[in-house]
């Protein structure tokens, strides 16, 4: 439900070590690797017309051929280089751990602390919800939606399932960024909170389950925590429906709306959106943003002027 601020942190250090990693010894010894080309004529299916259908004309044989790993639910070429990077970036995180030469401080040993830190369950386990502490009592502190908003903005590790900021291209001018208002991430994909067939529902009740769960950690009772994860479904369903589905999400004119940070203000009351940005460290100024859902904006105003505070706190919980 929450983003994994620990994933984020390894998976960044490991991106960080590796390139500091190669920057510190630029006159090393440069492995013989194999020139992959770019285009695999072997994955072609040359029976078939690219005029008919390009794209079994490209990859026919490779779909012919391939068998998904028994591990991803999903198989292609990012997938491959996806697997292929991990297992690059851990050969040099291992190399590293046995050399042990970096010293305090340093971007590198800071690097082989998470990655260790990671690893060893054990010490975490025995940490129990102690790191955590922080960010829940930033959590029970809060009052009102001026509170909220200035602790998602400013605490990490706190998220909650509302909106967020970011830079992206520019759908008018690709040689430029613009500040993006998107709305932030919920446990399930949006269709999954909406359609009613068999699975779907199996999936909810699995998610109900493990949101109960997962709060049992935090201290909530088992009959508080039912109760909460019944709340944050239905919560979380309210913040979903409003969402484009994913065929309106394949056409970029639907989330092409550039927007003055005046009109922002206007289209979602309910947040300071100065204040806000300001919050996030922000000190370029906007005059526009690309908001990507109006619809959504509309309909996040209304439940966050609706609905009590505690619940609020709840889902960020």
């Amino acid at each position: 439900m929450k983003t994994n601020i620990k994933s984020i942190l390894v998976v960044s250090a490991l991106g960080l070590f590796a390139f500091l990693g190669c920057k510190e010894d630029p006159k090393a010894d440069t492995a013989m690797v194999e020139k992959i080309p770019g285009i695999n004529l072997d994955n072609m299916d040359t029976t078939v017309s690219p005029k008919d259908d390009f794209y079994n004309y490209v990859n026919g044989n490779w779909a012919k051929t391939t068998t998904i790993p028994d591990d991803e639910t999903r198989w292609g070429g990012f997938g491959v280089l996806r697997k292929d990077t991990r297992q690059d970036v851990l050969g040099i995180m291992n190399t590293s751990k046995e050399l042990g030469k970096y010293e305090e401080g340093t971007d590198q040993k800071k690097a082989l602390l998470i990655f260790e830190t990671e690893l060893d369950t054990v010490a975490r386990n025995k940490a129990g919800i102690t790191p955590l502490q922080p960010l829940l009592d930033k959590i029970d502190g809060i009052s009102d939606l001026n509170d909220m908003q200035t602790v998602y903005a400013t605490t990490i590790g706190v998220s909650a399932p509302f909106v967020g900021i970011g830079a992206n291209a520019d759908l008018n001018n690709s040689s430029m960024n613009v500040a993006w208002v998107y709305p932030s991430g919920l446990g399930l994909q949006r269709d999954y909170y909406l359609d009613q067939d068999t699975k779907s529902k199996e999936i909810r009740e699995q998610y109900k389950a493990h949101v109960s769960r997962m709060l049992q950690f935090i201290n909530y009772s088992k009959e508080d925590a039912d109760d909460a994860a019944k709340k944050i479904l239905a919560m979380e369903t309210q913040l979903a429906e409003p969402r484009l589905d994913k065929v309106a999400m394949r056409d970029a004119r639907n989330y092409n709306n550039p927007t003055s940070l005046e009109d922002v203000q206007k289209m979602a009351p309910a947040l300071n959106w100065s204040k806000m940005i300001k919050d996030l460290g922000i000190t370029a100024e906007m005059e526009t943003l690309n908001v990507m859902q109006p619809k959504y904006m509309a309909a996040m105003n209304d439940f966050l002027m609706s609905t009590a505070i505690d619940d609020v706190k709840t889902l960020i919980d």
